[in-house]
């Protein structure tokens, strides 16, 4: 779920795309950019979540949790004491403050939308790209008699500025819509990436 490069020879930076938050994307993650630190040493990174759909929870809490150095980074808020949780960054940045950009578009959703929705309210990183999709929601699945199931919402994930990413979604710092009839992902006619590039190298 998890795939990077070094990209810019002026600037050294690293690309890490994130596909989904899979159960082992935080081990994957971390083993890549402690590479990254030991051998090329870039000077800050670019996290890739568009088409993101999400994923576990406790993954987008561990990944963010890696770029913060403390602070809230989700809650979430039911009928219920027992779904109301807020969940806080524990001390250390991963990259000790080296600087981020976080590309989303309307495929982000869910977790990614987490990720980027607490770096940016936390100005740990600029927000780039277009408006995320707006999953902000907690769904459990009622086993029914039948052998199927009924999913059911019970609460709904807050950033720590106190929004909701229901229906809303996350909106970048930087509004940027994909452009071309050939943009592809991580591609010469990718002007998202592109300009975030740029932006680090000026």
């Amino acid at each position: 779920s998890v795939s990077s490069e070094l990209i810019s020879t002026d600037k050294n930076i690293g690309y890490i795309r994130l596909k989904s938050f899979n159960e082992n994307s935080d081990t994957q993650l971390f083993k890549l950019i402690k590479g990254f630190e030991k051998k090329d040493k870039p000077e800050g990174y670019i996290i890739d979540v568009r088409n993101n759909p999400g994923g576990l929870l406790t993954q987008a809490i561990t990944i963010t949790d890696f770029f913060l150095d403390d602070g809230e980074i989700v809650s979430t808020k039911g009928r219920k004491i027992s779904e109301t949780r807020k969940f806080f960054a524990r001390s250390g940045d991963g990259i000790n403050g080296k600087p981020i950009i976080v590309l989303i578009n309307n495929g982000s959703a869910s977790a990614s939308e987490i990720l980027a929705g607490a770096l940016k309210d936390h100005k740990r990183a600029i927000i780039l790209g277009e408006n995320t999709y707006g999953k902000g929601s907690v769904q459990s699945i009622i086993p029914l008699k039948n052998g199927g199931g009924m999913r059911l919402t019970i609460s709904k994930y807050y950033l720590p500025s106190g929004k909701s990413i229901s229906d809303v979604g996350v909106t970048p710092d930087i509004y940027l819509e994909e452009t071309g009839e050939n943009f592809k992902i991580n591609t010469k006619e990718d002007n998202q990436l592109n300009y975030a590039v740029k932006l680090f190298n000026s």
